[in-house]
C-alpha cells in the first residue's frame, strides 16, 4: 500500500508540508486560479486571480480576496488590487482615478495616543481625540475643520441684531428672576471653591457653597459651607460646616468632635483662595481680565465677550460661531431657566443694604423655601445682613425662620432669631439625639453629649462615659465626701485594686494553678545564701564560690555560651565576666550579646577590642570583674536567658583574658534536667559581630564552661 510520501505527493486529507521555495497555479491566460479556505467542505474565503484577460500592457489576471456565503456562494471582495497599476481597492474592485488606495465605502480612523514621528517625503491622516488631524513633514499638525461663512441671522432674526437673555432662554443679569427647573447646579473640579454668593451693592454678604476638600474616594471632601462676609465682603465667620461623607455638623467651627453629629465651638476661619479655578474640562470657563469680560473655551481658544448690533454692517460671527446661528444660555455664559449648570460660584445681589437677597425654591411657581440676606439696615461693625432659611407653607405664606445666622457673632439660631449672647447655638424646641449603637470615640478637644437606648450620655475628653440622671430631693448628695460626678473605685473605699496586683505595697496575682506568680515576686535566696544583688549584681549563672580556681582561657574566635535565670524584671545594662588575669589584647572580631529562650536577639555590646566597650584588664593577685556595657539598657522579664560571647586575641602571647569558670575536664555535664536544657555550651561561629538570631540545635557541649553574671 503506497502513501502520498511514497510517490513525492501532497496528501489530500492530512497536514501537509512543501519543502521548496514556491507553489504554483498555472493555466491560462483569462482563467480564475485560487486558494480557497473551507469549513464542512464549504468555501468561506477564496484568494485567487481573477478571470480577468490579458491584453498585453501587464493587463489582466488581478488579485482578489473574497468572502463567502454560508452556501458558499460569492459575497464580497474584501481586497483588490489590479497587476498593471498596483491600485489596491477594500470593498470594492472599481479604483478611483489614480489613487493608490480606494475604499469602497467610509474611511474609519481610530484615536491615535500621540502624534506619529515627524518624517519627510509626506504627511500623515490621524485621528485623535475623535478629529482628523494632519501631521505635516516640518512637524506641525493640525485638525481638520470645516470652513466658515459669514453670519446669516442669530436666533431667527436678521440686521442690526441685539440680544437679551430672554432672547436665549436665560436669566437676566439684573432684576428679580425666577428659574423655572427642579435644580440649579453649581459643578467644578473636586478640589475647588463651589459657590452661590449673597451680595450688597456689589459686596459679598454670605457665602454659601462647597469647600476646596480634595476627594480622595470614600466619599469624602467637597464639604458644605456657609461663610459670613465683613461690611467690605472679606471673610468674617463660617457659622455652619457639614461633613459629606459623615454628614457631621458643626456650628462655629469645621472640626468635628470625635464621632459627635453635631459641635459647636465658636467662628470657624476660612482662608481665601490663593488663584483663579481651574478651567472645567469638557465646558468653558468665563472670566475678568483687565476689566473686560472674557471665555476660555474647552480646547484654550480665548476671546472677550462683547455687545451684538450697531452700525458696523453685517454680522460676521457671534460668539466665535458661523453660518445660521442659534445661541443657547450656555453660549453667553448665562443660566438656562430649565435645569442649568453653573461653573464655579452664582451670585445674588441686592442694590441698598435695606434691600433682601433672596433665593427661592419653588415648586409650580409657589415658595417653599427661601434662603436670604435680610433687608435690615448695615449698621457697621459687620452688624447687618443676617442669613435665614425660610419655610413657606403650601399657599406660599411665610410659616417660620427655621435657621439664623448673625452675622456680626457667627452665633446660629434654630427655630428662633433672638440667640443668647456668647453662644454659638440657640435652640427654640427641644434637641432631639438618634441612638447609638455604642460610644462615640473619645477626643481631647471637648465632651460629647449623645444618646443610647432612650438615654443620654457624655463622654468626657479624657474618655471617662457617665450617663445625665436628674438629681432633686431624695438624691444622693455625697459620696465618701465627694460630690458630682463619682466614680467608685476600691481605692476609694479603702481597698486595693486589680491595677496594684504585682506591684508595691499591693498583692500578688496567681496563675492557673492557683500559685503566686514569681515574676510577681523579688529575687531571694535560701538563708544565709548569698544573691547576685548582694554583690551587686542583677543576675549570674550561680554563686561564683562555685567555680574552679584554675585559670581557663576561652580558646580565639570560640563562641561561648552560659545560660542565666531571670527571677523578675530587671533592667540590665552589662555583662560581667571575672577574670583572674588581662593585660588587654582582644581584637575586632570580639562580641557579647543577650539572646533568649528561642535564639533571638535581646541585647549587643560593642566591638570588645574598642577602648568603649573592652573589659577592664586585671593585674591584682585573684583579680577581679571585668564587664562590658551594652548598646542600650533593656529590661528583662522572667525567664531563661543566653549569653553569648566570641573572644579574638594571639594565642600564641598568651593576649587573652584568664577567666572564672568552673570545673573543665574532658566529659563535664553541660546540659542538666530532665528537660536536657543547656546550662553552657559551645558555638561554631565565626560571625565578626552578634547574628540577629541564634539556633540553640546547633550548641554543642564543651569542656569550659564559664561564669557570667548581669548587671
Amino acid at each position: 500500500m503506497l502513501t502520498a510520501g511514497d510517490v513525492n505527493a501532497l496528501p489530500a486529507s492530512a497536514d501537509a508540508q512543501l519543502d521548496a521555495q514556491y507553489l504554483t497555479l498555472n493555466t491560462d491566460a483569462g482563467m480564475a486560479r485560487a486558494f480557497r479556505y473551507r469549513s464542512a467542505g464549504v468555501d468561506r474565503w477564496q484568494m485567487q486571480v481573477d478571470d480577468t484577460p490579458e491584453a498585453g500592457s501587464n493587463a489582466g489576471s488581478n488579485f482578489q480576496l473574497s468572502s463567502r456565503n454560508d452556501d458558499g456562494s460569492f459575497n464580497k471582495t474584501v481586497v483588490y488590487a489590479s497587476r498593471a497599476s498596483g491600485q489596491v481597492a477594500f470593498g470594492t474592485t472599481v479604483t478611483h482615478g489614480s489613487a493608490a488606495a480606494t475604499v469602497g465605502g467610509a474611511l474609519g480612523l481610530r484615536d491615535s495616543g500621540s502624534d506619529p514621528t515627524t518624517t519627510s517625503g509626506g504627511v500623515f491622516l490621524y485621528s485623535k481625540g475623535g478629529v482628523p488631524y494632519f501631521r505635516n513633514a516640518d512637524g506641525t499638525s493640525f485638525p481638520v475643520q470645516p470652513v466658515s461663512y459669514p453670519v446669516s441671522s442669530v436666533n431667527g432674526d436678521t440686521g442690526h441684531v441685539t440680544l437679551g437673555a430672554s432672547d436665549v432662554g436665560a436669566l437676566p443679569a439684573e432684576h428679580d428672576a425666577t428659574l423655572n427647573a427642579q435644580h440649579l447646579r453649581i459643578n467644578s473640579a473636586a478640589g475647588t471653591l463651589r459657590s452661590l454668593d449673597l451680595q450688597t451693592a456689589g459686596t459679598d454678604r454670605w457665602t454659601i457653597g462647597t469647600d476646596d476638600a480634595a476627594e480622595p474616594g470614600s466619599n469624602g471632601g467637597s464639604n458644605l459651607r456657609v461663610t459670613a462676609r465683613n461690611d467690605d465682603g472679606s471673610r468674617a465667620s463660617t457659622p455652619l460646616h457639614i461633613t459629606r461623607g459623615t454628614g457631621q455638623v458643626s456650628f462655629g467651627t469645621e472640626s468635628k468632635h470625635g464621632s459627635a453629629i453635631v459641635t459647636t465651638a465658636g467662628p470657624l476661619g476660612v482662608k481665601d483662595s490663593a488663584a483663579d479655578p481651574p478651567n472645567v474640562a469638557g465646558g468653558f470657563a468665563l472670566y475678568s481680565k483687565e476689566g473686560k469680560p472674557f471665555l476660555k473655551q474647552g480646547d484654550g481658544t480665548v476671546f472677550q465677550v462683547g455687545a451684538g448690533g450697531g452700525t458696523g454692517g453685517a454680522v460676521q460671527s457671534v460668539n466665535g460661531k458661523t453660518g445660521v446661528v442659534s445661541l443657547t444660555a450656555a453660549d453667553v455664559g448665562a443660566v438656562p431657566t430649565w435645569g442649568g449648570t453653573v461653573d464655579y460660584s452664582f451670585g445674588v445681589n441686592a442694590p441698598t443694604d435695606t434691600e433682601y437677597g433672596s433665593w427661592y425654591y419653588k415648586k409650580q411657581g409657589k415658595a417653599r423655601w427661601v434662603m436670604q440676606v435680610s433687608g435690615a439696615s448695615e449698621t457697621g461693625a459687620d452688624a447687618g445682613s443676617n442669613w435665614t432659611l425660610e419655610n413657606y407653607d403650601d399657599a406660599a405664606n411665610w410659616k417660620s425662620t427655621v435657621l439664623y445666622a448673625n452675622r456680626a457673632s457667627g452665633g446660629v439660631g434654630v427655630n428662633t432669631t433672638t440667640l443668647i449672647p456668647g453662644s454659638a447655638l440657640t435652640v427654640n424646641g427641644a434637641i432631639g439625639a438618634r441612638n447609638l449603637t455604642g460610644d462615640p470615640a473619645a477626643s481631647s478637644a471637648g465632651a460629647q453629649l449623645y444618646a443610647k437606648a432612650g438615654l443620654l450620655y457624655v463622654k468626657q475628653g479624657d474618655g471617662t462615659v457617665f450617663q445625665v440622671q436628674a438629681g432633686g430631693v431624695g438624691g444622693v448628695s455625697s459620696v465618701n465626701g465627694q460630690t458630682g460626678a463619682v466614680m467608685i473605685d476600691l481605692d476609694s473605699l479603702g481597698g486595693i485594686g486589680w491595677a496594684d496586683r504585682g506591684a508595691a505595697n499591693g498583692v500578688p496575682s496567681l496563675d492557673s494553678a492557683k500559685h503566686v506568680q514569681t515574676d510577681q515576686l523579688p529575687s531571694f535566696a535560701k538563708p544565709s545564701d548569698f544573691d547576685p544583688t548582694d554583690l551587686g549584681l542583677k543576675a549570674w549563672s550561680s554563686d561564683p564560690a562555685m567555680c574552679s580556681v584554675a585559670d581557663v582561657y576561652p580558646t580565639s574566635g570560640q563562641g561561648r555560651v552560659t545560660a542565666v535565670k531571670i527571677n523578675e524584671a530587671v533592667s540590665v545594662s552589662n555583662i560581667v565576666w571575672y577574670f583572674k588575669g588581662y593585660a588587654g589584647g582582644l581584637r575586632s572580631g570580639s562580641w557579647a550579646g543577650i539572646y533568649n529562650a528561642s535564639g533571638a536577639l535581646v541585647r549587643v555590646t560593642g566591638d570588645l577590642s574598642t577602648a568603649a566597650y573592652e573589659p577592664q584588664e586585671q593585674h591584682a593577685t585573684g583579680g577581679g570583674n571585668s564587664w562590658s556595657k551594652l548598646t542600650s539598657a533593656v529590661t528583662l522579664q522572667p525567664g531563661i536567658y543566653y549569653v553569648v560571647f566570641r573572644m579574638v586575641y594571639n594565642e600564641t602571647t598568651v593576649d587573652g583574658p584568664a577567666m572564672l569558670a568552673y570545673d573543665n575536664q574532658a566529659a563535664c555535664p553541660s546540659r542538666l534536667g530532665f528537660n536536657n536544657m543547656w546550662r553552657w555550651a559551645s558555638l561554631n561561629t565565626t560571625a565578626s559581630s552578634a547574628p540577629s538570631s541564634i539556633s540553640t540545635s546547633s550548641f554543642v557541649g564543651d569542656p569550659k564552661r564559664f561564669w557570667v553574671g548581669l548587671a
